[in-house]
């Protein structure tokens, strides 16, 4: 049995413009599935025998997701999607057309997912968006991304990475992209760790910025660090000049200075 849950629909002024009564049932997995109002407390997408993404559909904190340029994932999700993002970047794309659409186009939280439902309620057409509590977004497993290259380009290769566009070819979205589970290989490469081969001054810089930039604090001192990571970039391009090419390493290195300075 689901909940009757009245949502209210605001025009950009603010103003109410509808009001509608929708049910919050939805399908039960084997074994049950405890909900409240609405929001699912166990992630019902399992890969290998596990729960993929957050552990209450549409909470999120610090510990159970991680920041992505424009958004926020599921760690694992994250970290994979960071991969590809360093990928991209080196084989030239720009760091921006990556990022998702908006501040409710990754991680959406359960009253975001409630406003964005009653605006297609309201325009008459609910199936824009999932039902409140079981969105892929809610799971902080999916990006919607406008970049028209990067879907592309998405499209290509997001599968190497974990990510599938199953959801969005079937609903018609070519920007939609969600995580199904990363090869094996690719996750204990991802947790031995993340910044293997970087150079010492290197995995220094980027523990200080992001430390900075997470905390908000000390602007100047963040820009000194953009001035040195930048020098650094410019250097890693002028060596990948050399015979050795734009070795992996090299490609990731550069890609992460690269979103650190543009």
């Amino acid at each position: 049995m689901g909940e009757a849950v009245r949502v209210t629909a605001l025009d950009t002024k603010g103003t109410r413009i509808a009001a509608h009564t929708y049910c919050t049932a939805f399908g039960t997995p084997a074994g049950g599935l405890r909900t409240t109002r609405g929001r699912a407390l166990v992630s019902p997408i399992l890969i290998g025998g596990r729960p993929l993404g957050v552990e209450s559909n549409g909470v999120f904190t610090d510990a159970n997701t991680r920041p992505i340029p424009g958004g926020r994932l599921w760690p694992e999700a994250a970290g994979t999607w960071m991969l590809m993002h360093a990928v991209y970047v080196a084989g030239g794309g720009h760091p921006s057309e990556f990022d998702p659409g908006g501040p409710a186009s990754s991680a959406r939280s359960f009253a975001q997912q409630v406003s964005l439902k009653a605006h297609w309620v309201a325009l008459g057409q609910p199936q824009k968006a999932a039902q409140p509590g079981t969105s892929n977004h809610g799971w902080a497993i999916a990006v919607d991304c406008p970049a028209a290259r990067a879907q592309a380009w998405l499209m290509s290769h997001c599968g190497e990475y974990g990510w599938s566009h199953d959801e969005g070819a079937r609903v018609g979205e070519p920007w939609h992209f969600r995580y199904i589970g990363a090869p094996a290989g690719l996750l204990r490469r991802l947790q031995r760790d993340p910044l293997a081969g970087y150079t010492a001054t290197e995995r220094r810089w980027i523990a200080e910025y992001d430390r900075l930039v997470t905390q908000n604090a000390n602007p100047a001192r963040r820009s000194v660090l953009r001035r040195v990571m930048t020098l650094q970039r410019k250097r890693l391009f002028k060596a990948a000049q050399d015979p050795a090419g734009w070795t992996p390493t090299r490609k990731r290195r550069y890609a992460s200075l690269l979103e650190r300075t543009r």
